[in-house]
C-alpha cells in the first residue's frame, strides 16, 4: 500500500493542504548547501532541528515501550514522561532560533515535497533557498534546501509579501518528510471534522 501522503506511480503529486506555519527562507550558494547537507546528515549539532530529531526518536521508541508496558508499566510510564520533557525542552530550543520578525504564522500550501508561500522578495526560477519551517502547534523545526519552481506577483499583497513562491524540496531528511506527512494527515483529519461539525450544526 502506498503512503497516503506520498506519490505513487499513478499519482506523482504529493498530497497538499493549506496550513499556518512559522517560516524563514533565504537564497543560498553551493557552500551553504554543503553546510546544510552536513547538518541534515547529523554530523553537525543543530538546535533548530533537535525537536524533529527527538520526535522521530520518540516514534521509534513508542514501539519498544509498547513491547514491555505490560511487564513494567511503571518503568514505561517513567520513560514516557522523560521523553515528553525532553521533547518540550527541544521545542523551546527551536522557537529560540526564530527571528522576532518571523514569529507570526504564515499561510502556506504545504506538502512533503515542498511548499508555496508569500514572500516579500522576488526569487528567480531554479534559485536555491534555505528553508526553515516550523510546524504548528508541534513546534517541530524542519530544515531543507529547496529549489524555486516559480515566483510570481500576486494581486493581493499579504502583509507586504507581494510574491508567491513555489519551492520543491531538494535536500531534506526522509524522517522529516515523514513528520510533514503525519502533520498533514492530522491537520486534514481535523479540518474534515470541523467541516462535518459545522455542517451538522448548520442543519439544526
Amino acid at each position: 500500500m502506498s503512503h497516503p501522503c506520498r506519490p505513487s506511480r499513478e499519482r506523482r503529486e504529493f498530497y497538499r493542504i493549506d496550513d499556518f506555519v512559522l517560516l524563514e527562507h533565504r537564497p543560498v550558494g553551493e557552500t551553504d548547501v554543503l553546510r546544510i547537507r552536513e547538518t541534515l546528515a547529523d554530523r553537525v549539532p543543530d538546535r533548530f532541528t533537535v525537536a524533529a530529531n527527538f520526535e522521530s526518536g520518540s516514534r521509534a521508541m513508542a514501539h519498544l515501550l509498547g513491547g514491555f508496558s505490560n511487564r513494567s508499566p511503571e518503568l514505561a510510564r517513567c520513560l514516557r514522561q522523560i521523553d515528553q520533557k525532553l521533547n518540550h525542552l527541544a521545542r523551546l530550543f527551536v522557537l529560540e532560533q526564530v527571528a522576532p520578525d518571523s514569529r507570526e504564522p504564515v499561510r502556506v500550501n504545504l506538502s512533503a515535497g515542498g511548499l508555496v508561500f508569500p514572500s516579500a522578495r522576488q526569487y528567480g526560477q531554479d534559485e536555491r533557498l534555505e528553508v526553515r519551517l516550523i510546524l504548528l502547534p508541534e513546534a517541530l523545526g524542519i530544515l531543507a534546501v529547496g529549489r524555486v519552481v516559480h515566483c510570481k506577483r500576486i494581486d493581493v499583497d499579504i502583509g507586504n509579501r507581494p510574491w508567491q513562491v513555489a519551492v520543491a524540496f531538494e535536500h531534506i531528511r526522509e524522517s522529516d518528510r515523514d513528520l510533514i506527512c503525519s502533520h498533514i494527515m492530522q491537520r486534514d483529519a481535523e479540518m474534515r471534522r470541523e467541516r462535518r461539525e459545522a455542517e451538522e450544526g448548520g442543519g439544526d
